[in-house]
Formats: structure tokens, C-alpha cells, sequence
């Protein structure tokens, strides 16, 4: 097998790995942005726009009927936030970086199917065939990628 290839195609899949992480981690931050400045604005006008109703409609409705009809209306604007939360999509960063990450698995299985596995590494001895292998290293090679990114994580709690 050769050793520069399969290094070349793990360090591929490897970045493809952490570019489709940090799309998601972008995508992520920015909607929680969004949406905690927009529940803040819409929180403070809300109180204004609440004060203002009530004042308005509490000598045509009185004083049950009132805070029930602007209840209402307040579970209403809530739920249309919620929609707008829920219909936001990622960007086409996530795309591309899942369509690497999958040309980088798919490069290096390629890889590990065509070269003579461990039969040569082992001087005519018993090899291993080329599904176990290939059964073996892609666990690893994911084993190595998720202890990677446990890493960065515990890194980036600690900043």
C-alpha cells in the first residue's frame, strides 16, 4: 500500500471532516443570534404594543376579556416566530463540505481496495484479507476523527 496516498487521503477526509463541522458550528452560532436579537426586540415591543392595546380595548371589553384577546394574539406572533425559526436552511458551505468529505471517504476506500494490504508489509506471511482490513481501518480512521473532535471541543470550552 502506498503509505503517502493513504496519508494524503486521510488528512482529506480529515479536513473534510472539520470544514463540515465548522459549517454547522457557523450555521449554528449565526441562527442563535438571530433569534435571541429578534426575541429581544420583539419582547421589549411587544410589552409597549401590549400596554398600548390594553389601555385601548379595556373599556369595550373589560377587564377579563381583555387580557384573554391579547393572550391570544401574543400565542399567535409566537408561533409565527417559531415558524420563521424553523424554516431557516443552511447555507451551500454545508454542501460543499459534506460533498469533500464524501469524495475523501470514497478516495481513500478506493485506496485501501486496490493496493495489496498487509501481504507484503508481512514477508509472504498470512495477510489480511481486504474487507477485514478496510473493516478495520474505517472504524479507526472514525475513531480517530471523533476523539479529534471531542479534542477541539474541550479546547474551545476552556477558552
Amino acid at each position: 500500500m502506498n503509505m503517502t496516498g493513504l496519508s494524503r487521503q486521510l488528512r482529506l477526509m480529515l479536513r473534510g471532516e472539520i470544514l463540515v463541522i465548522q459549517a454547522k458550528l457557523g450555521f449554528a452560532m449565526r441562527r442563535v443570534t438571530m433569534l435571541a436579537l429578534a426575541l429581544l426586540l420583539a419582547g421589549v415591543g411587544l410589552v409597549f404594543v401590549n400596554i398600548a392595546v390594553f389601555a385601548w380595548l379595556s373599556p369595550m371589553w373589560g377587564p377579563v376579556w381583555t387580557p384573554a384577546g391579547l393572550g391570544l394574539i401574543n400565542l399567535a406572533l409566537a408561533g409565527a416566530a417559531l415558524g420563521l425559526a424553523l424554516a431557516l436552511r443552511p447555507g451551500p458551505e454545508l454542501a460543499l463540505a459534506e460533498e469533500i468529505r464524501a469524495m475523501a471517504g470514497e478516495s481513500l476506500e478506493a485506496e485501501i481496495r486496490s493496493a495489496p494490504l498487509l501481504g507484503s508489509l508481512a514477508g509472504g506471511g498470512v495477510g489480511l484479507d481486504r474487507s477485514a482490513l478496510a473493516g478495520l481501518l474505517v472504524p479507526a480512521v472514525g475513531s480517530i476523527i471523533g476523539a479529534l473532535g471531542k479534542r477541539r471541543k474541550q479546547a474551545a470550552k476552556s477558552d
